[in-house]
């Protein structure tokens, strides 16, 4: 009995073990079926762009233009708006800023034009009156043998102390007041004294010569325009263009063609 119960149990265990496998294979081939029949999904496409996303930036430099401007638009776009009645033109691009003020239209006043229409003629420049002063001992050239020895060296080859030169004065201004001045610009030594009895001053030396250093006849003389005046330097008024000569004379004049005044 124990052996036939054994049996069946068995044969039940296998009707069991066949069920099942059979089930598994039934379930695998429904499942290969549907994999292999199911047909392949689309991707869905992307909703198209809406008013306000093609107005962005980013989509408007893929978006052309959907139409050229007409010819009429095109040149109102490139006519500027005329400025507002009062308001000064803008000065042209190509000028520069320093010279803005040449771009304002001729019609406009400003400040700079007022200014230069009320600036005065520009009058001449009026001239100093000139005259010409020498100085000159060659005199002494002719006289050495009557020279102190100690002055020798003081006079030149020439003579010439003072070359003609040409100097401005004031109105009013005397043969001294201009010797005095050529004197002290040129470094030459001048010494003078005041005489009241003339009312004038006495020219003692210039240039380290003095009165009796080449005899008792010599001594310092002026003239003006080729004559010797009879009174003092400081009293003889100079005029526009005179000549004035300092020479120096070892005759009482005589050797420089005037007489006894100084």
């Amino acid at each position: 009995m124990a052996w036939q119960y054994r049996n069946e149990r068995r044969k039940t265990d296998m009707k069991t073990a066949k069920r099942f496998r059979a089930t598994l294979l039934a379930f695998a081939l429904v499942f290969t079926l549907a994999a292999c029949g199911t047909p392949a999904v689309e991707p869905t496409p992307p909703p198209a762009p809406t008013q306000s996303e093609a107005s962005s930036p980013d989509a408007a430099q893929d978006v052309p233009a959907t139409s050229a401007p007409s010819e009429t638009e095109r040149q109102e776009a490139e006519t500027p708006a005329a400025p507002p009645v009062g308001e000064q033109q803008p000065v042209e691009s190509g000028a520069p800023e320093g010279n803005a003020s040449d771009a304002l239209p001729t019609g406009g006043s400003s400040d700079s034009q007022d200014s230069s229409s009320n600036k005065p003629d520009a009058s001449p420049e009026s001239t100093a009156p000139t005259c010409t002063v020498s100085i000159s001992c060659a005199a002494i050239l002719e006289n050495l043998d009557r020279l102190s020895a100690e002055k020798a060296d003081l006079i030149p080859e020439d003579g010439v102390l003072l070359a003609p030169t040409a100097v401005e004065f004031t109105e009013g201004e005397s043969v001294f007041d201009v010797l005095k001045r050529v004197c002290r610009e040129n470094k030459i030594h001048m010494e003078f004294s005041e005489t009241p009895v003339y009312q004038s001053a006495y020219i003692e030396g210039i240039g380290n010569l003095y009165e009796f250093d080449c005899g008792e006849g010599s001594g310092w003389m002026y003239r003006v325009n080729g004559e010797f005046p009879n009174y003092g330097c400081s009293r003889y008024t100079l005029a526009d263009g005179d000549t004035v000569e300092w020479v120096y004379t070892c005759d009482f004049g005589a050797d420089v063609g005037g007489g006894l005044g100084a």
